[in-house]
């Protein structure tokens, strides 16, 4: 019996979406290793070395041969729900209700106006984290003697401007400093 290859490809206008891309990945696995290092003014400010392996629990499953365990218990899909499954479903269901409730006062998007300042909030928010996380990394390096007073000088101003640029897109879109925040609910602030 003669074996026949038969090669499927999408028509040339369907693009691959990004959740395509990340299906595949998880559907095979990948492993990631590498370095990266955060850099402002030409000096490096934070490290992450990553090692990590990236698939879904069913290739997980399919490599080991077992069924997945979570914190100690065996997982069986066909398991009847228990009274902390049905709390923590109710718990969930009354947060979506709380998120849906809060959506329209966050972006209104009947008012094109408060949408774009809604999204110019996060996006600052996100910035502002930033920075203010590599503003402490350069204090550390500063008190322990590792940055010499040219890079000193050169990260000072490139946060004075980061700082001035901010508070120019804070005015554009009428934020407040206070505005630049996020609640975690029981975590507490971003910042």
């Amino acid at each position: 019996m003669a074996n026949t290859l038969i090669i499927l490809s999408k028509p040339k206008e369907q693009r691959v979406t990004l959740i395509d891309a990340l299906d595949k990945v998880l559907e095979k696995g990948a492993v990631i290793n590498g370095d990266v290092a955060i850099r402002v003014a030409d000096v490096d400010l934070i490290y992450l070395g990553l090692r990590v392996l990236l698939t879904s629990i069913s290739k997980v499953e399919e490599m080991s041969g077992k069924n997945w365990k979570s914190a100690g218990t065996d997982y069986y899909p066909s398991r009847e729900p228990t009274k902390e499954d049905l709390e923590y479903i109710a718990k969930l269901e009354q947060e979506i209700k709380r998120a849906e409730a809060s959506i329209p006062k966050l972006i209104d998007a009947d008012n094109p106006q408060k949408a774009e300042q809604g999204i110019a909030k996060l996006v600052l928010t996100l910035v502002e984290l930033l920075r203010r996380l590599m503003e402490k990394e350069v204090i550390r390096r500063m008190q322990k003697g590792s940055l010499s007073n040219t890079e000193i000088q050169k990260l000072g101003m490139t946060f004075k401007a980061m700082e001035k640029k901010m508070q120019e897109l804070k005015t554009v879109f009428g934020i407040e400093d206070e505005e630049l925040n996020l609640d975690l609910g029981p975590l507490g602030n971003l910042m």
